[in-house]
């Protein structure tokens, strides 16, 4: 069985677990992989990179981590509000978000990014 992984960097207004119809169109940057290991390695580059520039951060079900700083908001015109800007970050395995069994994987995100 042949399988892909992918590492995709959002930009919404949601966070990036909700996959509301659409959400591909917030997708900034993607990286494609054949293999798992070099998958989690790029996800975890990412983690680390976005940690550093967004203030504040938090994960649903390890696969999903959302960042952003507070007051970086723009404005809807259709629901009349600001709304939040929120950096995401997810991995695909297939076309499913991945499940993340490993424990040292577990232990450096959850050392890094609050639970939700």
């Amino acid at each position: 069985m042949n399988n892909t992984w992918r590492v995709m960097t959002t930009k919404s207004d949601a966070e990036p677990w909700w996959f509301f119809e659409g959400w591909k169109k917030d997708i900034v940057q993607e990286w494609t992989f054949n293999n798992r290991d070099e998958a989690t390695e790029r996800f975890l580059e990412e983690m680390r990179r976005l940690s550093k520039s967004y203030r504040k951060s938090k994960s649903k079900r390890l696969h999903s981590i959302a960042f952003w700083n507070p007051g970086e908001e723009f404005f809807c015109e259709a629901c009349d509000d600001d709304l939040q800007v929120y950096y995401g970050l997810i991995i695909f395995e297939g076309d499913q978000p991945m499940e993340i069994n490993n424990k040292s994987i577990i232990d450096e995100i959850a050392e890094r990014i609050p639970q939700e």
